[in-house]
């Protein structure tokens, strides 16, 4: 049997069929819950090429205020290191539209929620008047998701407040299903796993799990700093201070050279944040594209032919 596999690898279309079996089959956007966190930028290495190039195919519009701003940040950082593997392209405007396709192909963003670019609640989901503009952006048929960011709203609101957001997220699934509405927790702000905002973020985090939604946990990435140690109890906020210093600040003094220090503009924090942000948001969108997590077969099927 080693033989004929030996035999059959020699074969000059045995690669092509190979890479056909996993390289064709169908991407699909994600059925149970999905959560982007600290971990999720650990994993970032692991994405396969092909599930990358999948993502520039996605259309994504994003509505929010100035702590927002880290996601594209760091996404603008990321693509200027590694422009055709990370390609990014953001349309900010006051009237809805995508940038211009690009070739090669690129993840494309509409930043803003007509009339305008800076999107408090009440211009998303928080009024009528917000929702029928959400609305008509949805409606456009154009993009594959559709996202809203905090700012610190999340750490004075109630258990009603949160639990508005989330039923009116469900209500633009359930009308638009061909699109995924991605739920975000609120930024640190200083208080710890008993106050209000760590309460609140928990029931954001519950609800998507219990109803398979897709959470981009972006408290949970300004808690722990790459090496996976937590501040929270040590009342980490959103520049990723805490009671003993500066968390980031810290860790790329300890790791000089680390590409997660690459200096970039950073709302309201450090560059290391939002250059992990980055990244777990290209592992975000490689699931929603269809990968499994898992590090690419391809290499542990060549074994068998050893």
């Amino acid at each position: 049997m080693k033989n004929f596999f030996q035999q059959l690898k020699k074969h000059p279309l045995f690669m092509v069929c190979v890479y056909a079996v996993f390289l064709l089959m169908p991407s699909f956007i994600y059925a149970k819950a999905l959560i982007a966190d600290h971990t999720s930028f650990q994993k970032f290495n692991q994405i396969p090429a092909h599930w990358l190039k999948r993502v520039t195919e996605f259309t994504i519009h994003y509505a929010h205020t100035s702590h927002g701003d880290q996601v594209y940040q760091g996404l603008e950082n990321l693509e200027a290191h590694y422009p055709i593997k990370f390609s990014f392209a953001r349309r900010e405007s006051n009237t809805e539209g995508l940038p211009p396709v690009e070739d090669p192909p690129a993840l494309r963003m509409y930043d803003g929620n007509p009339l305008e670019t800076y999107i408090m609640p009440e211009d998303y989901w928080n009024s009528e008047n917000g929702k029928a503009r959400t609305r008509t952006v949805a409606g456009t048929g154009k993009y594959n998701f559709s996202m809203w960011a905090w700012c610190g709203q999340v750490s004075g609101a109630s258990e009603a407040y949160i639990q508005g957001y989330l039923d009116t997220l469900n209500a633009f699934e359930t009308q638009y299903s061909d699109m995924r509405f991605i739920y975000m927790t609120g930024h640190l702000d200083g208080s710890e796993p008993a106050d209000n905002l760590h309460v609140r973020n928990e029931q954001i985090r519950n609800y998507c799990i219990a109803h398979n939604k897709v959470l981009f946990d972006f408290a949970d990435i300004e808690r722990y700093d790459p090496d996976g140690t937590d501040y929270l109890d040590l009342g980490a906020d959103d520049e990723c201070r805490y009671s003993g210093g500066n968390w980031a600040d810290e860790w790329c003094s300890a790791n000089p050279g680390s590409d997660l220090c690459d200096p970039c503009p950073c709302s309201h924090s450090r560059a290391l944040n939002c250059n992990m942000k980055a990244r777990a948001f290209w592992w975000m969108m490689a699931r929603l594209a269809g990968w499994n997590g898992k590090p690419p077969i391809v290499p542990y099927i060549m074994l068998l032919f050893e």
